[in-house]
């Protein structure tokens, strides 16, 4: 066999053009971690509390006694008010209340539906389509962590199916990497035939029976457990729904990160679940409106975010609330 005549310096260009789309294609694992965090967060204040997750990431994905294998970098997120809002009223019941009950829709025929809500109906406080409501810092957060060799899963209260709809465009999250509610559905017996489904995901909110999965609260980390197989080392929520999921990821400082994201910004977008330490201790009920901002103030790897301080913006085409409410 007659091999070509290629010089050192074409084999060494070569190899470098190669390693560069190595480090490219393996999501930028070959750039430290604080760089990429630079071309992916400046939606995020710098000297707020990104710098907590940067350093967290950069601890896990540096070779030394913290490091995490690529295998085991996982990282969970809630979807309303952590993704994109969540007010005034959930974005899914919404879709239900204009689109009536889904039972005895194929999954496909369902997906499409809410698919044509998310990017055509808009939301009547900003008169955008839902789709623009999402956060841009958190997405931000999304890509970065995606760089740092992350898996990265949505892991949500609401319907499986709603949220794989827009999931990958909207988040850059595949619909296999959706954990979510699940009404009960059934196989219609043909060769490439439909699943349908068989409840409706309302009733099933107030009766869980009516659900084959209700992945809120102490279903979360049932829903991670039965869909990923193993424990996330971040995870990222705003609510009290998310607190079991904290729990479960909460494996002790410098080996778990949580970030909860605090909706106090009135004028951008929403003001609720005020940080709890502005509570006296006898207002103990107000304070458990949110046990999860409540255990963050004991928590050293619990890393609270203000919307209104640590995001340069919210929305990535800013629109506008009419009227603000502001107390």
């Amino acid at each position: 066999m007659k091999f070509l005549n290629i010089n050192r310096k074409t084999i060494t260009f070569f190899l470098s053009l190669l390693l560069s789309i190595f480090c490219l294609g393996g999501t930028l694992g070959c750039i430290p971690a604080n760089a990429a965090g630079e071309y992916y967060l400046n939606s995020w204040d710098e000297n707020g509390k990104i710098q907590d997750i940067l350093d967290f990431v950069e601890k896990v994905t540096t070779h030394g006694d913290d490091y995490v294998k690529l295998k085991d970098r996982i990282a969970v997120f809630d979807n309303d008010g952590t993704l994109w809002s969540e007010k005034p009223e959930y974005f899914q019941v919404q879709f239900i209340e204009e689109n009536g009950s889904s039972v005895g829709l194929t999954t496909d025929e369902y997906i499409e539906k809410a698919r044509q809500f998310v990017y055509e109906e808009n939301q009547e406080d900003f008169d955008v389509p839902y789709r623009q409501l999402v956060y841009k810092p958190v997405i931000d957060l999304v890509k970065y962590l995606k760089a740092n060799g992350f898996k990265v899963y949505i892991c949500s209260g609401g319907d499986i199916d709603f949220i794989r709809s827009f999931s990958e465009e909207a988040y850059g999250i595949p619909p296999e990497q959706v954990i979510g509610s699940a009404v009960r559905t059934e196989f219609d017996g043909e060769f490439g035939g439909d699943v349908k489904r068989e409840t409706d995901f309302l009733a099933g909110i107030e009766d869980h029976e009516e659900l084959a999965h209700y992945n809120d609260q102490e279903g979360k980390p049932v829903g991670i457990q039965n869909h990923i197989g193993k424990r996330p080392i971040i995870a990222v929520g705003n609510s009290t729904g998310d607190f079991e999921m904290f729990q479960y990821t909460d494996t002790g400082v410098d080996k778990s990160l949580i970030v909860l994201i605090n909706h106090d910004d009135c004028e951008r977008e929403y003001q609720y679940n005020d940080d709890p330490t502005s509570f006296e201790i006898e207002d103990y009920d107000l304070v458990l409106d949110n046990e999860s901002l409540y255990t963050a103030q004991d928590r050293e790897n619990w890393i609270v975010v203000s919307m209104k301080d640590d995001f340069n913006t919210i929305f990535e085409s800013n629109p506008s609330r009419t009227p603000p409410i502001c107390n």
